[in-house]
């Protein structure tokens, strides 16, 4: 097929106004002809027909680069059908309950007086079913469970009425249920339908004759919000937000409209849409995402803003990077890119200027790009578009420090300059580690960096919190996790291995740090402890394995450093071995470990 055809599909597949047979005719041409798509499998289960949805989520997975498998379960049977998506391992499952066919007409039933006691018993039997089934469906690594919505508006719009209170206590139900399960996580099926429309949502034909409610764009919305929600079924994690300056955090240059010229109030148009952005960047830097000025300016016109002007939520202290100079920003965004010691496929970039932009995409194209809009009061969407690239998935407590970590690294780079040897430096760190063994308290944290980590990843094997957890309560293997704190604060949760005991072998299944702490030690700091653990267990001899990846070319001669022995070499992996003993003489002069054993 020529290179125009693509072009033609891809283009009809990114058109809103695209016809179902035309999102149809381009979905399957596209899974056939391109080329480097990553195949993942996704389980449907719901209470109504959904069988169109497939085409949905087909068509916004192969936007963001994935061919999509859909395995849509049986009617009304989701524990069932997740055992079916368990033994085909699937890489996502996705629960549609509906609220209105949890029983014929459900919410007529209880506008018209269904007894309490049978409301309850249905709430109960439902939460037991979701309880069993998201239990049974932690093998599967996302997990997300629509929560309810009306079909039907209420005709007692100024106070809720009994359908909504019913609704209410059920979504409360399912919240709770999904709680208690630990790969689960909501999915914000009452917002798409609100940003939908319920008259555009609903298909009351298909409901009544076929159980299949949603029509066409709440269709697209689920499968366009499913793609986020799993960051694009894993292929994206953003860490960086650059920002420009003028017209993209207040109104007007600030070089020529000075501080008092500029737009940017909480009260007044245009200046309050600035504002409410700023508002929105805030959210996102108390969520753990970096947040970064990059910006064609005099540093001294922009300080004076961050300082003097009143309205101005963000401050200095928000910014970790601030570019503020003439270079091009590309030059820039490397630079950013460079001081955080993150991917460039880990920015995003907002910039008002479509010149700015191009050049950015031409020069860097694996930094995300974001434009401010033309028309003002589109502006909040666009926010809420980058909102959701970053917090999709949610947000750990580990990740929601990662801003004031950076910061630490920063200092900490500043003082590196006052010493002449890399040995003195490391020394004044006064660094010390935490070791611990299967903590389940860190399962979230533990699986997150083992998603995120590239660069130092001795195996880039990946595990979901349940396998995680699942190797914790393994008799023949431990999970071990490492905490680093310096005389700057705490760089918290940067390191995962997890061993495997076989025979008189204990062997290294994964080894992964944050790119934060490498370089001091404490990479090496771990092994005698990890050693000691081995031996008591009859153990004699450590294996390792380094298998190559895109991005772990730094640690390629990890083993080597740590004192292994070549066992094995093959095409981009090797294996080593070491006596257990040499493991257990190495001592750090300079880190100070606490582990309990």
């Amino acid at each position: 097929m020529s290179t125009n055809d693509r072009a033609s599909a891809r283009a009809l597949l990114a058109d809103p106004a695209a016809s179902f047979l035309q999102v149809q005719k381009s979905v399957a041409f596209l899974e056939k002809t391109e080329d480097g798509l990553k195949d993942v499998t996704l389980g449907l289960s719901s209470n109504v027909q959904v069988d169109r949805l497939a085409l949905y989520l087909r068509r916004h997975a192969l936007l963001a680069g994935v061919r999509l498998r859909v395995q849509i379960g049986l009617y009304d049977s989701v524990a069932q059908d997740v055992e079916t998506f368990v033994q085909a391992g699937v890489d996502v499952l996705l629960v549609v309950p509906f609220f209105d066919n949890l029983m014929p007409a459900f919410e007529a039933q209880i506008a018209a007086g269904l007894d309490d006691a049978v409301i309850a018993a249905k709430g109960e039997e439902l939460a037991e079913r979701y309880r069993l089934a998201l239990a049974a469906a932690q093998p599967i690594p996302t997990v997300l469970v629509g929560q309810f919505h009306r079909t039907w508006p209420s005709a007692q719009p100024r106070q809720p009425d009994r359908v909504s209170t019913v609704l209410q206590t059920f979504q409360e139900m399912l919240a709770n249920v999904v709680a208690e399960a630990t790969p689960a996580a909501l999915f914000d099926m009452p917002g798409i339908l609100t940003d939908v429309g319920l008259s555009a949502a609903i298909d009351r034909r298909f409901y009544a004759q076929a159980k299949a409610p949603y029509a066409l764009p709440m269709l697209n919305e689920i499968g366009r919000r499913t793609a986020k929600a799993t960051r694009a079924y894993g292929t994206y994690f953003y860490k960086v937000l650059a920002l420009d300056c003028d017209n993209t955090l207040w109104g007007g240059v600030v070089g020529e409209d000075l501080v008092e010229g500029i737009k940017l109030s909480p009260f007044e148009y245009p200046g309050n849409v600035y504002w409410r952005a700023q508002q929105e960047f805030l959210g996102l830097e108390r969520a753990g995402v970096i947040l970064c000025l990059c910006t064609k300016n005099n540093p001294a016109d922009v300080e004076e803003v961050l300082s003097r002007h009143p309205d101005m939520p963000i401050r200095s202290e928000n910014l970790t990077i601030r570019k503020i100079n003439w270079d091009d920003k590309s030059t820039n965004l490397r630079a950013i890119a460079t001081e955080l010691n993150v991917g460039l496929d880990s920015i995003v970039f907002l910039d008002d200027s479509s010149f700015e932009l191009e050049g950015v995409q031409s020069q860097v194209p694996a930094v995300t790009v974001f434009q401010v809009p033309s028309a003002l009061t589109e502006y909040p969407a666009v926010v809420g578009d980058i909102k959701a690239l970053f917090l999709a998935g949610g947000v750990s407590a580990e990740s929601s420090a990662k801003t004031q970590q950076y910061k630490q690294k920063a200092a900490a780079e500043a003082l590196k300059a006052q010493f002449s040897s890399q040995e003195d430096y490391i020394a004044s760190l006064e660094l010390e580690v935490e070791l611990l063994r299967n903590a389940e308290a860190n399962v979230a944290r533990i699986s997150e960096l083992t998603q995120k980590s590239n660069q130092f990843n001795l195996t880039t094997r990946r595990y979901t919190q349940a396998e995680i957890l699942a190797a914790m309560a393994s008799e023949d293997r431990e999970v071990y996790s490492l905490t680093v704190k310096d005389k700057f604060g705490s760089a918290g949760l940067t390191g995962v291995g997890v061993v495997r005991y076989e025979d008189d072998v204990v062997e290294v299944e994964a080894f992964l740090m944050s790119c934060r702490v490498i370089g001091r030690g404490v990479e090496f700091s771990i092994w005698p402890y990890i050693a000691r653990d081995a031996a008591r267990r009859g153990c004699s001899r450590l294996r390792g394995r380094f298998v190559r990846s895109a991005k772990n070319n730094l640690v390629e001669d990890f083993f080597d450093r740590l004192g292994l022995a070549p066992e094995e070499t093959s095409e981009g992996e090797r294996t080593y071995v070491t006596p257990l003993a040499t493991l257990e003489k190495q001592q750090s002069q300079w880190i100070k470990i606490h582990y309990a054993g």
